[in-house]
């Protein structure tokens, strides 16, 4: 699945090696709008390393992010081998929902952390 939607025309893989820290956006471009930009634009003001898929106008292809298998994408593996620790940015796609963000995952003292940090910075726009 994961295989068949890097094969796909006009699909970009982004990834940037930095710190063992990573952000990702597995539903970039047209899927999920706007996920990707936050990815890279928080990876780069962190130096965090990133992984993205960016999907072109036109193609809306949701793949499961547990269907995302580095043995189909060497620079997934890559990102993967070289960080410690990873945060997936998505979109939540309900229109009384649109400004909601959703800390998920299954390191929950990460989830708990980071959405601490986020109250904090964003404050009563949380």
């Amino acid at each position: 699945m994961f295989e068949d939607l890097l094969a796909q025309p006009g699909v970009e893989e982004i990834c940037e090696l930095r710190s063992r820290f990573g952000l990702m956006a597995l539903h970039g471009g047209n899927l999920e709008r706007g996920t990707d930009v936050i990815a890279a634009a928080a990876a780069e003001r962190a130096g965090a390393s990133l992984y993205a898929v960016r999907q072109p106008p036109g193609l809306r292809w949701h793949v499961p992010s547990v269907a995302f298998d580095p043995g189909a994408s060497p620079a997934l593996t890559r990102f993967l081998d070289h960080v410690e620790v990873a945060v997936a940015v998505h979109g939540y796609g309900r229109p009384d929902m649109w400004t909601t963000l959703l800390v998920g995952g299954q390191n929950r003292p990460l989830a708990a952390a980071l959405r601490s940090a986020l109250e904090g910075a964003l404050g009563d726009g949380f």
